[in-house]
């Protein structure tokens, strides 16, 4: 049959499922805008035909040619959307970002559809973009309908609701954007989940003052600082009520993250019910407490536990709920290496906690209605955290790649990016692109992935493209590749004023590392300048052949750009620190310091041209820390007692310029209660 769609054909589609009718709708318009006829859209057809047709459930489709036409079969209706979306890329649609930019449509003068068949189905059940940043939740229309033509099943609204949101968004933001943004979720059939650090938010610190006993006892006495005491029983009751208004409050999730307080260890309870249980079985109590609350309102609905930081290591005294569900969440990984390689020490042990956490988590439950259910082990990823790559996202196409792969072979049921930062982007980063298609296909060769998005982006020089990205990736490579010898230096902001003391390290601030570790790091952030100057001759060639797409691949050239600047800023700051410890002589160390300090410098131009005001506070309130740092070896080595004053001074003077924002004061200063 001549596959060629003419005024005769049409879309039938059977049924009423809202998500298969805006399947129809998509493909009736995009097919249109891409040359073929207005096809309409009707239950039964008298010729030639697109047959719609979906089972219950699953995300799996095929595409067949019959003698009628075409039939798209997805094992649910999501699955149909999918087959949808599938169809139109094998007519050369491509959707490589959000929003017009990273839309690419061919032009034809006639739709031929594919004569070949095709089955598919998803490595991973869950295949989820966490938004979570205010920012994000402004445009998140745009990565709704992204998410869906990537073919993710999830959207997670990372939420926070007091304290400072610089990693997360305002729980009072979701309410006031979530009757727009619901309804785009529900017809494309996405699945929700939200929430974040909020248990500390359903037993409140105020209650301290009259019921000091629900809170943590430190091991001298009770103190309403971290977490609470899981195992009080009048906690627990509290907990269980607050948990209930919570979810009755937000019924639109179908898991809540309801997670501890956000620390590296040393926030749980020390009281004699408490003494014989891990910090991850305190944890674990807390989730099961909540899941009997929510099996008591909606027993198909699940409550995340969060192995992270000091919960990573799975429980041992208890079992989890029914309805809780493992969240594995390795942020302090090396991103140079794959989740398990054995030659990364610090991976290998985070794979072995995986599966550990997997032995205990994944297992068949019965709610109390005697629904079966299988709970699905969860891996949170930070491919897209703008906070701990530093406020520039690496292309990590082999890593991501490697990392899909070994997560399904570990049983990881579902897999999330999370998406934060401290600014918006100019450009969508590219391993947003890289972590839909390889969540649902791990098998694909990561460069065909980038030699497809090259091309999509810059049709006339995607060789020169996907060359930029892969210099790129290999110069972040020494910079991502961290060891044991970097973990220990570590540490959270400290509890004293003097930050130009003991600046904040996170987890690429390695500069204090042994001598020989800190050496050979700043000999391989050095050898990557080669690689930088190879990917900016690669982006001239592509500009130079831009037209009509020249301010989009403009902003793109920009985060790029960022990225590399801040590499070279990193090779400066090592080397300040490498020079301090061999105690170099003051006017090397004076020099490097300079260096370094036009380095970050540069950082900070960036910003103010790329950036709108409002985005800049949170953006240089990060960029401060990197000043704190440099301030640090100028205080140790080389200012005189009265220049150490000075220094304090302006650093002062410079966060009340920052917290001239009114918003991010009232993040950074205001009490959690």
């Amino acid at each position: 049959m001549d596959l060629t769609l003419t005024t005769t054909w049409m879309i039938e589609l059977e049924g009423d499922s809202p998500v298969a009718r805006f399947a129809a709708e998509e493909l009736r318009r995009t097919l249109q805008r891409i040359g073929a006829p207005a096809l309409p859209v009707v239950a039964r057809a008298a010729g030639p035909r697109i047959a719609l047709r979906h089972g219950p459930g699953g995300d799996g489709f095929l595409r067949a040619p019959d003698r009628d036409g075409l039939l798209l079969r997805g094992d649910g209706p999501r699955g149909l959307l999918y087959a949808v979306y599938d169809l139109l890329e094998a007519l050369g649609c491509r959707w490589v970002a959000p929003g017009p930019d990273g839309e690419r449509l061919p032009r034809h003068t006639r739709v031929t559809l594919p004569a070949v068949g095709l089955a598919d189905r998803p490595a991973f059940a869950g295949r989820g973009l966490i938004i979570g940043h205010d920012y994000f939740l402004a445009e998140a229309e745009s990565w709704v309908e992204w998410a869906a033509r990537s073919r993710l099943s999830t959207i997670f609204i990372h939420t926070i609701g007091r304290g400072p949101a610089l990693g997360a968004c305002r729980l009072s933001s979701w309410r006031s954007r979530r009757r727009a943004l619901l309804p785009r979720i529900a017809e494309r059939g996405l699945d929700l989940e939200l929430g974040g650090h909020h248990l500390s938010d359903l037993v409140p610190r105020r209650l301290f003052r009259d019921h000091p006993e629900l809170f943590r006892f430190d091991g001298t006495r009770h103190t309403p600082d971290c977490n609470f005491c899981p195992s009080y029983p009048a906690t627990q009751a509290t907990l269980r009520a607050n948990g209930a208004a919570f979810f009755r409050a937000y019924p639109e999730a179908q898991v809540y993250h309801l997670w501890p307080d956000d620390l590296l260890g040393g926030g749980w309870c020390a009281c004699p019910r408490c003494a014989g249980l891990s910090a991850a079985d305190q944890a674990l109590l807390a989730a099961n407490t909540l899941a009997e609350a929510l099996a008591e309102l909606r027993p198909n609905a699940r409550v995340s536990y969060l192995a992270y930081h000091d919960t990573e290591a799975a429980p041992h005294a208890l079992a989890p709920h029914p309805q809780v569900e493992l969240c594995f969440a390795p942020r302090p990984r090396s991103y140079a290496r794959a989740i398990g390689d054995p030659d990364s020490p610090i991976n290998a042990v985070y794979a072995t906690r995986l599966t550990e956490n997997i032995a205990l988590f994944a297992h068949k439950g019965e709610t109390r209605e005697g629904h079966v259910r299988v709970n699905a082990p969860a891996v949170f990823e930070y491919y897209l955290d703008g906070i701990l790559f530093k406020s520039s996202i690496p292309p990590l196409p082999d890593v991501i790649a490697a990392d899909m792969a070994q997560y399904r072979d570990a049983g990881v049921r579902s897999v999330h990016a999370l998406m934060t930062g401290d600014r918006p982007w100019a450009y969508a980063p590219l391993n947003a692109y890289l972590f839909a298609r390889l969540a649902w296909a791990p098998a694909q060769r990561p460069q065909d992935l980038l030699d497809s998005y090259a091309a999509a982006r810059a049709p006339r020089a995607p060789e020169a493209l996907a060359q930029a990205y892969r210099t790129l990736e290999a110069a972040w490579h020494p910079a991502l590749d961290r060891g044991p010898a970097e973990v220990a230096q570590r540490r959270a902001l400290p509890n004293r004023r003097d930050v130009v003391a003991a600046p904040p390290l996170d987890v690429l601030d390695y500069m204090a590392a042994p001598r020989p570790h800190s050496e050979r790091r700043l000999e391989h952030l050095r050898a990557a300048e080669d690689q930088i100057a190879s990917g900016k001759a690669a982006w001239e060639e592509v500009m130079l052949t831009a037209f009509a797409d020249q301010p989009s691949l403009a902003a793109e050239r920009a985060e790029w750009e960022l990225a590399a600047a801040l590499l070279y800023f990193l090779a400066l700051r090592q080397q300040l620190y490498v020079l301090a410890d061999r105690e170099a002589p003051r006017p090397v160390l004076y020099d490097a310091l300079g260096a370094a300090q036009i380095a970050l410098d540069a950082l900070t131009v960036w910003a103010r041209a790329n950036l709108s005001p409002r985005a800049c506070a949170g953006h240089l309130l990060l960029r401060g820390i990197f000043q704190l740092q440099l301030d640090h070896l100028a205080d140790r080595w080389l200012a005189w007692p009265w220049q150490r004053a000075a220094l304090r001074a302006r650093r002062a003077a410079d966060a009340r310029v920052l917290l001239a924002d009114p918003r991010l004061a009232w993040e950074l200063l205001h009490p959690r209660r």
